[in-house]
């Protein structure tokens, strides 16, 4: 199960990394057009939108990222443990018995 765990990790690591490297190029290109556009409204208009698209998609990169995180750890290690759980315990007129 360790193994897979890891495996599942380093390929979101590489997956994020291409992400953000994509992400960080486009938002490179969007400022590009947005500084040569020399007053064109509608190629402002297409940097500024290139420049959010990327904002967006890294963001919702590093969300995603965080949501793989969160279900591989509540995976690997849930927060209750089946042994820790008490056996039930009933009460008839004030007794208390064991289930």
């Amino acid at each position: 199960m360790e193994d897979l765990t890891q495996t599942i990790s380093n390929l979101v690591g590489i997956l994020l990394g291409v992400v953000g490297a994509i992400g960080v190029g486009y938002f490179i290109y969007g400022s590009y057009l947005y500084l040569t556009a020399t007053g064109a409204p509608h190629q402002m208009e297409r940097g500024k939108s290139a420049m959010m698209t990327a904002l967006a998609g890294i963001v919702l990169a590093m969300v995603a990222y965080g949501v793989v995180e969160l279900v591989m750890n509540a995976v690997v290690s849930p927060a209750v443990d089946i042994g820790d759980v008490p056996e039930p315990m009933t009460s008839v007129a004030g007794e208390v018995r064991h289930a």
